[in-house]
């Protein structure tokens, strides 16, 4: 499957030059001139898994949401690697880029053989770090998803288990308490309880444990919250 880029320059002939080039290089490439128009036409996809492998956004767009609101907007729904190309070239715009959830940023004027190759080592990393071994199965946050490795049964998440997952991932071995998971993927918009949290646990058990009664994987350390057992180590 060819890797699908999302691409949002407002410039039409740097917009059409850069989609050519990226199709002949054997990506897909959706192409849009503001992030107003991604939105209305593609919005109801933020609400599910990420369509796309990579981003490249300009920094200045026409209409209401500029690149650094569409990079916030897209970071906090998907884990996608995000390309900032602006003529903007300060630290500050750089740092304001990177404080946004960019992953790599390039100044106008550039080179192309420079774009593709960010482009390579950025899809490459991400492949390498989104890959997980829970259990008996093989997690590919590319695609939200979670493999059996004997049966290939495939398990798909939604955006908040994904998160929960990634932090527990990230913080393999030690105790995540419930408060750090709900700052962490639900941040200060939404007000669920520390029920809810417990509530995506038992799913995970439910999938991961070989017996979700007595859980190996998905300990619970009371008075300090929930910890993922390291790779090769489950509990006895």
């Amino acid at each position: 499957m060819k890797p699908k880029i999302l691409l949002v320059e407002d410039e039409p002939v740097l917009r059409s030059g850069i989609r050519l080039n990226l199709e002949d290089e054997g990506y897909e490439v959706e192409a849009f001139e503001s992030a107003d128009s991604f939105l209305a036409e593609r919005e109801s996809l933020l609400s599910g898994n990420s369509p796309y492998d990579l981003a490249i956004l300009d920094m200045m767009l026409p209409g209401r949401l500029q690149g650094l609101e569409l990079c916030r907007l897209i970071r906090s729904r998907w884990s996608m690697p995000i390309l900032f190309l602006t003529a903007r070239n300060k630290l500050e715009h750089k740092l304001d880029a990177f404080e946004s959830g960019a992953d790599d940023y390039i100044t106008k004027p550039f080179e192309l053989e420079e774009l593709l190759a960010r482009i390579r080592v950025r899809l490459r990393k991400h492949k390498i770090v989104d890959a997980f071994q829970i259990g008996s199965y093989r997690l590919d946050f590319n695609r939200d998803t979670a493999v059996h490795t004997v049966t290939a049964e495939e398990v798909r998440f939604t955006e908040k288990e994904i998160g929960i997952l990634k932090l527990l991932l990230e913080s393999r071995g030690r105790p995540v308490t419930r408060d750090e998971i709900l700052d962490r993927v639900w941040g200060t918009a939404e007000f669920p309880t520390n029920r809810t949290i417990d509530n995506f646990i038992v799913k995970f058990r439910r999938i991961f444990e070989q017996d979700p009664a007595h859980p190996t994987l998905f300990i619970t350390r009371h008075g300090r919250g929930y910890e993922l057992a390291p790779e090769g180590e489950a509990e006895k």
